[in-house]
This record gives structure tokens, sequence and C-alpha cells, in this order.
């Protein structure tokens, strides 16, 4: 099998997912929103697919403060499952059913008087408040659909159902959801509050990807795990420099402290060392990747290698978006050796497959954001060992179930 490892990335928006460190949240016993250790093969999020032209699903928001220190957040249904991924065909109809369980996580007495009013009713947005926000898709902002202004869930209140249909319109590709509480997104988002959402036909879009299995990778930033480390001492290092929120500035280099982590899947990929997580291919196997920038703040600037030398990958689609010039340009194929991915940004892209016995990697490039942004430095996010007798566990464009897994 190949292993990809991960050469670099750039730190601006997204957040990883070791840690993050935002509410007074208190130490609980058991670890409610478990991650995979440094290292660890890179695991495909749990899907939940419509049926019948319905995606119903409960979905509960807890958070969970570890020893160190730092925050987590995460979206789990009935069975544990964390940041699933919602799978659904342009028409379908979504429900799905948001509950708060923040409360118990926090010190007695922190939520008291807090309004539990109706969320539509602009109730008081507070760190133990929160909503979804569909990111990209095109939804009325109204409530119990896309709002984000007047809709604040608290810790108490009755599960909160979204209930909306995916427009026929809808381009195929991938969106996301992520917490919108003014004044207190960035630090959920950074404890890894975020999934995918995938809009299915793309294949309709674009004949070449008709068939071939499908691999989804999200990477998100965090607060830095090991913040008093110093980089590795390869060539200039230069100087520390932090900014007003603590957030580690732009250094122009491309090398040094990154203002964030990085995660894939969960799988941490931290700062000095950045031990990358492993990527699993079958040799010469053609597959189509979705990236999602899931970060806060950290910018990407996608790309794979072997031995050094970038690899041709093919975009097909840009935040949810078929390059196909609204249809004039049928099976259009965009070949870059690079992608830039802002936070929140996405790409679907074909992984033409590496032979065996290379060793691609997945970095992300450095990306300069000027004298007042964080440094982004070039980072390894994950090595890619070729697997000649792991059975593939991803779904073909052409022949995938429709039967919705258990929540």
């Amino acid at each position: 099998m190949l292993r990809i490892q991960a050469l670099a990335v750039i730190v601006m928006g997204i957040g990883s997912i070791v840690v993050s460190a935002p509410i007074h949240a208190q130490t609980v016993p058991q670890d409610i929103c478990p991650r995979p250790a440094q290292g660890s093969v890179v695991s495909e999020p749990t899907e939940v697919r419509s049926y019948k032209g319905v995606l119903d699903l409960d979905l509960i928001y807890s958070g969970y403060k570890t020893t160190d220190g730092q925050q987590r957040y995460c979206y789990q249904t009935k069975d544990g499952s964390q940041a699933p991924t919602l799978r659904l065909q342009p028409g379908d109809l979504l429900i799905l059913r948001l509950q708060n369980k923040l409360a118990a996580l926090f010190p007695t007495g922190q939520t008291t008087g807090m309004p539990l009013s109706e969320p539509c009713s602009s109730a008081q947005m507070t760190a133990f408040s929160t909503n979804l926000h569909f990111h990209g898709m095109t939804v009325p902002p109204v409530c119990h659909q896309d709002d984000v202004l007047h809709t604040a869930v608290q810790p108490g209140n009755a599960p909160y159902e979204y209930r909306f249909r995916i427009p026929a319109g809808e381009p195929p590709g991938v969106y996301w959801y992520h917490p919108h509480v003014h004044g207190f997104t960035n630090p959920q988002v950074l404890g890894g509050a975020s999934g995918a959402l995938i809009v299915e036909g793309i294949e309709r879009a674009n004949r070449e990807l008709a068939g071939l299995p499908e691999r989804l990778l999200v990477i998100r930033d965090q607060d830095l795990l090991r913040p008093d480390a110093q980089p590795a001492k390869s060539g200039f290092v230069p100087p520390v420099l932090k900014d007003a929120e603590g957030d580690i500035l732009n250094t122009g280099t491309g090398t040094g402290k990154p203002a964030k982590d990085l995660s894939i899947n969960f799988v941490p990929v931290p700062y000095p060392d950045y031990p990358p997580a492993t990527v699993m291919v079958r040799p010469s196997e053609r597959q189509l990747w979705h990236i999602l920038n899931a970060s806060a703040i950290t910018y990407l600037d996608i790309q794979i290698t072997v031995g050094n030398q970038p690899q041709s990958i093919g975009v097909v689609s840009l935040d949810g978006t078929p390059i196909n010039e609204n249809g004039m340009a049928r099976d259009r194929v965009l070949w870059v050796d690079h992608v830039f991915l802002p936070p929140a940004a996405r790409v679907a892209f074909i992984f033409k497959g590496v032979p065996k016995g290379t060793q691609p990697r997945l970095i992300t490039r450095s990306v300069d954001t000027g004298p007042a942004g964080e440094n982004d430095p070039a980072r390894p996010l994950a090595p890619s060992p070729l697997l000649t007798t792991l059975r593939s566990r991803h779904y073909s464009l052409r022949h995938r179930n429709r039967c919705p897994l258990p929540v």
C-alpha cells in the first residue's frame, strides 16, 4: 500500500482537531468527543443518506474539556458517531433535530438564568448557545432553515428542528454545516464543530467521474497543542510574533511556528514535528477526492507530491459547483499541480493514483497572508501507503447503497 505523508499546509483559516480553549468548562471523567491519535490511519466520517427523498436525523451537540485545558466540540448521532456526512439528492427533504447538551459539562450555576425562550425569538447568544449554518447552500435565512441571527439553541431547550428541502437546482458537490453563534463561532469551529454535507449527482455533470471510488478529507484547525515549542532548526528560523488575539503573525518566509495546528478527519498533525496522518490508497487507482477546509482561520494550498515532484490533480468542482460553465463545457477537468483553499472552501478532484513502490505525500504549501495575517508555513499532512490487500470501503458513484445508516 501507499503511504502519503503530509508535507505542506498553510495555516490561516480552519481549525485542527487536537485542541481549542474558549468557554469556562470543567473537566469531566469521560471524553465525550474522542479523537484519533497522532499518526492514525484516516478513516471516512460516518455517512447518513437520504432514503426515499428524506434524510431524518437526530444530532446531539456536546463538548469536552481535555486534561491539558483544550476545549473540544462535536456533533454526534445517537450511536456516538461524530461529524456525520449528510448525503442528499437535489429535491430531498432534510429534517434535522439539534439538541444542545453543553449544560452538563459546565460548573453548576453557570447556566443559571440563561434564557430558555423559543430559539427563534432573538434569545441571547452566549458561549453555551448553538445553532446551525449550512455553508454554501441556497437555503432561505429564516427560522428552522438557515437563520443564524435569531436562532440560539440553549442547553435545556427541547431539540430544535431544522426542516428544509434541497433546491432542485442545487449544484452537486460538497457543502458543510457548523455553528454560527455570533461572537462565539471561532472557538466552537476550532474545537471541531463541523461536518460535511454532500449534494449528490456530480457524475451527471461530469461523466468522467462515473464509477470512481470517493474519499472525503475534512481539514480542521485548532489552537496549538505545543505553543511554546521551537520550530525545527532547519534554515532560517524567524522570530515568533503574535497579534492582539494571540495568533502567530505571518513571517513571510514560509517557515516558522504556525498560528494553528491542523488535523485530517480529526487525526491531528501538530506542530512542531508534524507526525503525518496516514491515507490509504490502492496502487494506480483513480479516485474522486473531496477536500473541505473546515478551518476557522487557516489557508491551505493543497498539493500531492511523489519524490518532491508535484503530481497533477484533476479539479472538477470548487465550492460545490462543477467547473462546467453552467453546463456549457461538459465533462470538464482542470489539471493543476496545486489548489488554493481559503477557510470554508471545498474542492473535488480526480486523484490519478500512483504506482506501487512510490511514496506520495499530501501537503499544504505555505501561504503568504500579508504583514497582519497569521503564519501559514508549508507543512506535511498525511503520508499514503499503497494497499494491495485491503478491501476498498469507498462507495462508487455508480453503485451506491441508497439505504440510510442507522442513527
